[in-house]
């Protein structure tokens, strides 16, 4: 028996396998990351946490989202060096063209070019007292950073590097192996760096513990030197240093937490000091030489590389233990040891505390279906496609067990009791017989020890068994059977039941009084696997590893942010502290009680705002025209691969409630916003998270048109009321004029009604009657019947005749000639024949159309046989011609006669004192009145006839009267 443990031993001993040391897991960047170069020489965090890079291709920045590149069109060469930052919170850098430059206002800027002075030379530098120390081979020049002038140089000072800055102080060291330390006024003092070992090349200076680590290098030897000098006892101490370390080259030296991360030429290098010598802890990236480590204020560890562009370190606390890819289940066996089932059916125990791997000799060449270790015996049930079995740690023994179809999941009930269920139904195995409970296709069962019962979850739902396995009803949840494929039991007695399309139930009495989802707090439904730890459950989901305690109510969550680098987990195990899980890229853990950092609310920060799709600078306040008014914002936070794991939310103008994005939107836009002012508020957090971030604020005041203004309101009113007083002036006066004018009408046609009554007076004054009335008598004397009744028919037509025209204002020239006809053949009868007349029209004057004036021509026609005709001795000539003017809107009556003229007239009137004829005077009255009521007026023209000798021989009256 001893012969076979000790045979056993030395079998485990040849069957072990050599693993590498837990190592951080990091993410390597690329370009599909959108990583600029692979070259990187420098790193550093701004006091913004945007984290900068100088490699091959220049300067860039990562805002969390992309990397943006900085250039100056002055820029000598390509790369740039010596990432540091200033007082100001400046970004400064180098080239080896001897160009210096900081970033200020998002820009690029030259400070100066030394080209000339540090001739090709790749010259580090640093600041002291608000000036700009350049290391010129074995010179330091100060240059005064804003007149920059030279102030001072320390010559022949001999120096290996340019130093480091301690408050008050500058060091730098010497090649005399001295250290010079400069005060604030740069008065010098030095003392002696003593040392075992012969100093080799300068690499690096750092401070931990109020000391200073001086790092050396050989890059011939590819050895390592480090120092801690006392500055205030003036000491110095070589540190003893883990022989891989001492036999890489230093370059740099980064404190996190008090460890030493040590970038070398041949990866990175976690180191404690332990009495005065440096302890290894983990070494990783070993093929990787190592520019530059930082830590930024999330916590996250940054990795420059030489060669192979950038590591991220999300969570020093995930480590990763082996990158076997087809490890397909964990089980605990203590502790610190687990067993790894390999889908190739290898079987591997893996020891995390010192990561060493050897393998079972239960093995075969299948893949491995279950596997379930019971403490109590060390039995270990083991079940892959070629064979079933029960091995017995203690004895090293084998005993095989029927086979069950396809293999689902295996548990202990107890030490010689098995629950095994498969595609073929489920089955309580005893050490010499089984007994089948269900011939239902399974998905997995578990036998609860608190509550004394199996849980089964197969093809029909989650089914219950008690102690003596006989069925209980089935457990559902809103009336419909439960569909799970992974069961666990935390020490509560819950049983939490992995389903396909429901999240994640908790069971209690066979009812279901928990669930968790995406509604409050799962990550997502879709459920890889879970685990128990005590009360706690653990939970794999496509989105994330979660932390769920159902007493508390406490949901965390570990994403691809936290180094979670592959959601695919196959298994969760808990070994003591640690929670171990399985992926498609290897083995990982981590202790459970350090994993789960404070996370922070994001930094978020607007990167761009366009108006009317132009990008504009960024500002706190915009004043906007009405016809510009169309807004898009774009922002961003400044986490590592925080896009998919910040929710934005925004308030606008008088929104009450926050508004809250999808996840992965980063932007808004408002099109055409009313006249007004508006604020815009936005917030940001991690989905998973209750902390949110600050609230970035920006105003927005969209003018009205000019028209909508309030001074230009004001213009318009008064514009209205003066418009409104004057057009009510103006109306008013306009009415007064309407009324004065109507007056004026009224009182023009009272005087036009006057006027015709006094022309029918003319017309029938006393004479006319008289003459008439005589002639009539004298024909009645003569007894001329005949003559005496024609003559009377004609006067009373002609009296009726003015009566009737009396009562128009106009009558039609056809009605005006008669009634002329008729008066002169009255005044032929009185003149006895010695009257001749003519009454001619011209053929375009249409009589019945046109509308002259009633009573109108009639008194000059009366004037020139009463003026005219009435003293001439002979023949008497009266003619009277109508005709129309060259425009057609004037008829013109002519009333010629071939009397003693107007000058013999009125001396004759004069002489005999004739009775007053006041009918031109009306008729003259008339026309005045008239032509005031019209734009086209009455003319008269008087002619005075005269022959050749200037005798009078008639009087010719032309009227012009516009057509009616």
């Amino acid at each position: 028996m001893k012969l076979l443990r000790i045979l056993y031993l030395f079998l485990i001993f040849c069957n072990t396998i050599s693993s590498n040391a837990q190592e951080p897991v990091s993410i390597h960047l690329t370009d599909k990351d959108g990583l600029p170069d692979i070259e990187f020489y420098s790193m550093i965090e701004d006091e913004d946490g945007f984290i900068w890079f100088a490699s091959d291709k220049g300067l860039h920045r990562y805002d969390g989202k992309v990397f943006k590149q900085f250039s100056h069109p002055d820029k000598k060469g390509r790369s740039l060096f010596n990432l540091k930052i200033d007082s100001k919170g400046r970004i400064w850098c180098n080239n080896i063209a001897g160009q210096f430059f900081y970033v200020e206002n998002d820009k690029l800027v030259l400070f100066n070019d030394y080209q000339k002075e540090l001739k090709g030379q790749l010259a580090d530098y640093n600041f002291f007292n608000k000036k700009l120390l350049i290391r010129q081979r074995d010179n330091i020049v100060c240059i005064n950073i804003n007149t920059k002038k030279r102030e001072s140089i320390f010559s022949k000072a001999n120096t290996t590097s340019i130093g480091i800055t301690l408050p008050n102080k500058y060091l730098f060291l010497n090649r005399d192996n001295n250290v010079v330390l400069l005060d604030t006024l740069f008065k010098k003092s030095k003392f002696k760096l003593k040392n075992k070992e012969k100093l080799t090349y300068f690499s690096h200076f750092t401070i931990h513990n109020n000391n200073v680590l001086i790092a050396f290098k050989d890059n011939i030897l590819n050895k390592s030197l480090l120092v801690s000098l006392d500055i205030e006892r003036k000491s110095t101490t070589q540190i003893k240093l883990p022989p891989k370390l001492k036999n890489s080259k230093i370059d740099r030296i980064t404190i996190i937490n008090n460890q030493l991360y040590i970038a070398t030429n041949k990866g990175i290098f976690i180191t404690e000091f332990n009495q005065g010598q440096l302890i290894l802890k983990t070494h990783f990236l070993k093929d990787k030489m190592i520019t530059d480590i930082i830590e930024d204020k999330n916590n996250i560890i940054w990795v420059a590389t030489l060669k192979n562009g950038v590591f991220v370190i999300p969570n020093k606390n995930l480590k990763q233990y082996n990158t076997f890819k087809n490890v397909q289940i964990i089980e605990k066996k203590n502790d610190s040891i687990c067993y790894l089932a390999k889908r190739n059916g290898e079987l591997l125990e893996l020891n995390i505390k010192t990561n060493k791997l050897h393998k079972n000799l239960v093995t075969d060449k299948t893949p491995i279906r279950a596997l379930s270790y019971n403490k109590n015996n060390n039995t270990l049930l083991y079940l892959s496609d070629y064979q079933n079995l029960v091995y017995f740690g203690n004895s090293n023994q084998k005993r095989k067990l029927n086979k069950f179809g396809s293999i689902k999941s295996v548990t202990f009930i107890k030490d010689t009791t098995y629950l095994i269920s498969s595609s073929s139904g489920t089955k309580v195995v005893h050490s010499k017989k089984s007994h089948e409970i269900s011939h239902i296709r399974s998905h997995e069962s578990i036998y609860s020890k608190l509550n004394k019962k199996i849980f089964l979850a197969d093809v029909e739902g989650l089914k219950v068994y008690d102690e003596n396995y006989l069925r209980e009803p089935n457990i559902t949840y809103n009336n419909k059977p439960i569909y799970g494929f992974n069961i666990v039991e935390t020490n509560n007695g819950l049983i939490w039941v992995a389903t396909y399309d429901n999240g994640i139930l908790g069971i209690q009495n066979n009812k279901v009084i928990y669930i968790l989802n995406e509604k409050n707090g799962l990550a997502s439904n879709v459920i890889n696997c879970i685990t128990a730890d005590n009360e706690v459950l653990w939970i794999s989901t496509d989105k994330g590893l979660q932390y769920y305690n159902s007493n508390l109510n406490e949901v965390k969550v570990l994403t691809k942010q936290d180094g979670i680098n592959s959601y695919k987990i196959k298994d969760l195990e808990i070994l003591g502290d640690f929670l171990i899980y399985t992926n498609n890229l290897g083995v990982y853990g981590f202790n459970k009680t350090k994993i789960f950092k404070q996370k922070k609310p994001p930094s978020i920060y607007i990167t761009k705002i366009s108006i009317q799709e132009k990008p504009v600078e960024i500002k706190k306040k915009y004043v906007l025209n009405y016809d510009k008014s169309n807004i898009d914002i774009s922002f961003n936070t400044k986490e590592f691969q925080s896009v998919k794991h910040t929710i934005y939310e925004y308030k606008f103008a008088k929104d009450k409630d926050w508004t809250v994005l999808r996840e992965e939107v980063d932007f808004v836009k408002f099109i055409n916003l009313a006249p007004g002012s508006y604020i815009f508020q936005l917030r940001g957090k991690n989905k998973f998270s209750k902390n949110y971030s600050e609230t970035i604020k920006l105003n927005f005041e969209v003018l009205a048109p000019i028209y909508q203004r309030w001074w230009f309101i004001l213009i318009g009113l008064l514009l209205i009321v003066l418009l409104t007083i004057t057009y009510v002036n103006t109306k008013t006066k306009r009415l007064k004029r309407l009324q004065a004018k109507e007056l004026e009408k009224e009182r023009i046609s009272k005087a036009l009604v006057f006027s015709q009554l006094e022309n029918l007076r003319s017309q029938m004054n006393p004479h006319f009657i008289f003459n008439a009335l005589n002639s009539i008598q004298d024909y009645i004397i003569l007894n001329e019947k005949k003559l005496a009744r024609q003559y009377l028919v004609k006067f009373s037509r002609l009296i009726r005749t003015y009566l009737e025209h009396s009562q128009e204002t106009n009558i039609t020239l056809e009605e005006e000639i008669k009634a002329l006809k008729l008066y002169l053949e009255l005044e032929k009868d009185r003149f006895n024949n010695e009257l001749i007349f003519t009454i001619s029209v011209d053929d375009k004057v249409n009589t019945k159309t046109i509308f002259v004036p009633s009573l109108f021509i009639q008194p000059y026609v009366e004037n020139a046989i009463k003026h005219g005709l009435l003293h001439k001795n002979g023949c008497k000539l009266l003619n009277l011609n109508f005709s129309l003017n060259s425009t057609n809107k004037k008829i013109i009556c002519t009333v010629d006669d071939n009397g003693i003229g107007r000058n013999a007239s009125e001396i004759i009137k004069n002489r005999t004192k004739f009775p007053k004829s006041f009918a031109t005077k009306a008729n003259q009255k008339r026309i005045d009145l008239i032509n005031s009521t019209t734009s086209e007026k009455i003319e008269i023209e008087i002619i005075d006839k005269l022959d050749n000798a200037s005798n009078p021989k008639g009087t010719k009256v032309i009227l012009k009267i516009p057509i009616q």
